[in-house]
């Protein structure tokens, strides 16, 4: 069951970007931000997910509005202005990314020493992203629209790291539902904030039908299904694990993005692409080795130091 909906999850998240260039088509980067989340919200509150009557200590309710801020007003925004500049085939690759951006800033929280392999990984894979914006080497140039919104999509994955990162202590503790709504629900509310002036003065007679399910596929799939989802398996699996499944996105993005936007990948995006994915995938795969083996190495430490306490007991 966890293998269908991690399956299901990606797959409506990549076809996201293919939504999100849709809506771009007709919509301003405002209007499809408070049309995404509001959507969102009100379904989570149809739901009965959305209500005052929820036990959240201060502490929590403060991490659940800077989370909803960072992750649903940022990290949205950083996208949709990517997806101005650069292709959906390029996101779907760089959601890859994540893993190891989310790496990074939990070693900064902690103070942790980054190993040399995180840093070769993380140099490798931005070479990759480079390849990806149309570098042919010394005497060709880059697309810097390109790079410009490949670095923004990147940028939003940092905001979503801080969220995977801090949200999985929440989802411990409560029912990830109604603290993925609220944090939807304050993201919707930054959105609307950031952008009122601007939607009261607007005309919206150039919305077509198109525009609208796309921001209708956004708002109920790839936020309040997706999210809610994603949380959910936070409480059943690691961040590490699930990880993993990040991979399958530049799969259907790539195949969803050829069959809708007539995206055809260039040789640059292959090659900047392959480098990507298959150094991200080993540093991942690695650190999933090295979490197993210390797992195990302290369940034979526990059983060694049980034997131990038995041993000393029968002898006195």
């Amino acid at each position: 069951m966890n293998l269908l909906l991690i399956l299901l999850l990606q797959l409506v998240w990549a076809g996201s970007y293919v939504g999100q260039k849709f809506a771009l088509a007709e919509m301003p980067v405002g209007l499809v931000l408070v049309l995404r989340y509001g959507i969102a919200s009100l379904a989570f509150l149809l739901a009965g997910k959305l209500n005052l009557r929820q036990k959240f200590s201060n502490r929590d309710w403060a991490l659940i509005l800077f989370i909803g801020i960072l992750n649903f007003s940022g990290s949205p925004f950083f996208q949709l202005r990517a997806l101005q500049l650069t292709t959906a085939t390029d996101t779907a690759i760089l959601v890859a990314f994540e893993p190891l951006i989310a790496s990074l800033i939990a070693a900064l929280f902690i103070k942790e020493k980054i190993q040399r392999s995180t840093w070769l990984t993380f140099a490798l894979a931005t070479t990759g992203v480079i390849i990806m914006s149309g570098w042919k080497g010394s005497v060709g140039s880059i697309h810097m629209g390109r790079l410009i919104g490949d670095l923004l999509f990147l940028t939003s994955l940092v905001c979503e790291a801080f969220g995977s990162t801090s949200g999985r202590h929440l989802t411990q503790k409560h029912d990830p539902f109604p603290v993925i709504a609220w944090m939807i629900f304050f993201g919707f509310l930054g959105n609307l904030a950031g952008n009122f002036q601007w939607l009261t003065t607007s005309s919206f007679s150039y919305v077509t039908t198109k525009s609208l399910f796309s921001v209708l596929f956004l708002g109920l799939f790839s936020s309040a299904f997706a999210y809610g989802g994603w949380f959910y398996l936070l409480r059943k699996m690691t961040v590490n694990q699930l990880s993993l499944s990040l991979f399958l996105q530049p799969i259907f993005g790539s195949l969803l993005a050829y069959l809708f936007l007539t995206e055809r990948p260039s040789w640059e995006t292959l090659i900047g692409g392959s480098i990507v994915l298959s150094t991200l995938f080993v540093w991942v795969w690695n650190h999933l080795a090295i979490a197993k083996n210390m797992k195990n190495h302290a369940r034979k430490k526990k059983k060694i130091d049980h034997g131990k306490e038995l041993v000393a007991e029968i002898r006195t």
